[in-house]
C-alpha cells in the first residue's frame, strides 16, 4: 500500500467529482439537443399539413408561437435545474468531505441514541402473599405443644444426677481448653516469655527479628541467650571473658546444629559459631596427654580456602582454647615447614590448613 497525503486525498476527490458532474452536464446537453430536434420535425410536420388550409392560417401562426414559446420554457427549465442540480450537489458533496475529515482527524464522537425501556416491561420479583401455598392446615402440626420443664430448667424424662457428673467430667476438658486458647492468642513479645511458652509464631517472630533465614528439615529452633545454649559452664565463662554477651545471629542458629553433631553451611565473620560447638565436643572427651597421645593425631581439622582466612581462624580458635588448655595448630604456605612440623609433634587436638 502507498500512504497518500491529505493534500493529495482531497485532490482527488475533487477531481473525480468535477469528472462525475462533466458527465452529468454531458447528459443533459444531449437530453436538450434532442428535445430540439424533436420539436423542429415536429414544426416542420405541422407547417406541411397547415399549407392548403388558408381558413386555419391564423390558428397554425398562434400554433406556431406557441411552440417556440414552450420550447423557450422547456430549455429554461433545463437550464434552472442543471445549475440547481450542479451547485447543490457539488456543495453538499464537500460538506459531507469536510464532516468526514473532521471526524476521522479531530476525534468527534457521536452520541449513541439510548432506547429506554418500558416501566411495563420491567419483572416484578416481589410475591403476593395470597400466592403463598406453603400454609399448612393440619391443626396437629399448626399448633406446637409446649416444652413441659421443671423449676431447675431441666427438661421433663432427663436424669438429673447423670447430667451432673456429664457437666463434673467435661469441666477440667474446658478449663483446659480455656488455658490453651488464651495461650494461643497471647501478645506477649517472645523477650517475655519462658522457653517452653515460645510458640511457632514467636520462633518466626524471633528470627525475622534478627535476619536469620535457614533450609532444610528438622532444623532446631535458634538460641534465645547464652544461658539456652545448653554449653558447659567453663565454656560460657570463657565465652563472656572474650566479650560475647549477646549470641550473633549466626551463632544463634549454627550453635544448636552444631551440637547435634549435623552438617550446616552459614555466612558469618569469624568462625567462632562453629568453633564452639567443637569446644563443646572436645570437652566432652577424656582428657588426653598431649606429649604422650601426639602420634594419634587432632580431634579435629579445619579446611580454610586462604591462608589469611587460616590465621583469623587460628585466632579465634586460641583465644576460646587456651583458657580450656585445648592447642590449636596452624598450617599454611609461607612459613618455615621446621617450625609447623615442630608444633604438631607437640600434639595438637585442632588442625587449620588450606587444601594442598
Amino acid at each position: 500500500p502507498k500512504f497518500v497525503t491529505k493534500q493529495e486525498r482531497e485532490a482527488t476527490a475533487l477531481q473525480r467529482r468535477q469528472d462525475e458532474v462533466e458527465v452529468v452536464r454531458q447528459r443533459n446537453e444531449e437530453l436538450l439537443k434532442k428535445h430540439d430536434t424533436f420539436g423542429k420535425e415536429a414544426q416542420r410536420t405541422v407547417v406541411k399539413d397547415d399549407q392548403g388550409r388558408d381558413r386555419y392560417r391564423h390558428e397554425k401562426v398562434v400554433h406556431r408561437d406557441r411552440s417556440s414559446s414552450s420550447s423557450d420554457s422547456f430549455i429554461s427549465f433545463y437550464c434552472f435545474h442543471f445549475h440547481y442540480y450542479f451547485f447543490h450537489l457539488l456543495g453538499a458533496d464537500e460538506e459531507r468531505e469536510e464532516a468526514a475529515v473532521k471526524e476521522r482527524y479531530l476525534g468527534i464522537v457521536k452520541k449513541e441514541h439510548k432506547v429506554h425501556r418500558l416501566n411495563d416491561r420491567k419483572f416484578v420479583f416481589d410475591w403476593d402473599d395470597k400466592e403463598d401455598t406453603a400454609v399448612d392446615y393440619n391443626p396437629v402440626y399448626k399448633e406446637k405443644h409446649p416444652i413441659q420443664s421443671f423449676g431447675r430448667g431441666r427438661a421433663e424424662d432427663i436424669d438429673t444426677d447423670k447430667q451432673e457428673e456429664e457437666d463434673r467430667v467435661a469441666s477440667p476438658l474446658l478449663s483446659f481448653r480455656e488455658k490453651d486458647e488464651n495461650n494461643r492468642y497471647d501478645e506477649r513479645h517472645w523477650s517475655e516469655k519462658n522457653l517452653k511458652e515460645m510458640t511457632e509464631r514467636d520462633w518466626r517472630i524471633f528470627k525475622e527479628d534478627y535476619d536469620i533465614t535457614t533450609k532444610g528439615g528438622n532444623i532446631p529452633h535458634p538460641i534465645r541467650s547464652w544461658n539456652e545454649a545448653g554449653l558447659q559452664q567453663d565454656i560460657l565463662d570463657v565465652i563472656k571473658t572474650c566479650g560475647y554477651k549477646e549470641p550473633t545471629p549466626i551463632q544463634r542458629q549454627a550453635i544448636p546444629i552444631g551440637l547435634q553433631n549435623r552438617d550446616v553451611i552459614g555466612i558469618a565473620e569469624t568462625g567462632s559459631a562453629f568453633l564452639i560447638p567443637l569446644l563443646s565436643w572436645i570437652r566432652s572427651l577424656p582428657a588426653a596427654d598431649t606429649s604422650l597421645d601426639a602420634d594419634s593425631g587432632p580431634y579435629a581439622l579445619i579446611l580454610a580456602p586462604t591462608r589469611e582466612l587460616v590465621q583469623q581462624i587460628e585466632k579465634e580458635a586460641i583465644k576460646f582454647g587456651k583458657p580450656l588448655n585445648i592447642t590449636a595448630v596452624s598450617i599454611i604456605g609461607g612459613v618455615s615447614r621446621e617450625r609447623q612440623g615442630f608444633k604438631l609433634h607437640l600434639g595438637c587436638q585442632i588442625v587449620i590448613g588450606t587444601p594442598g
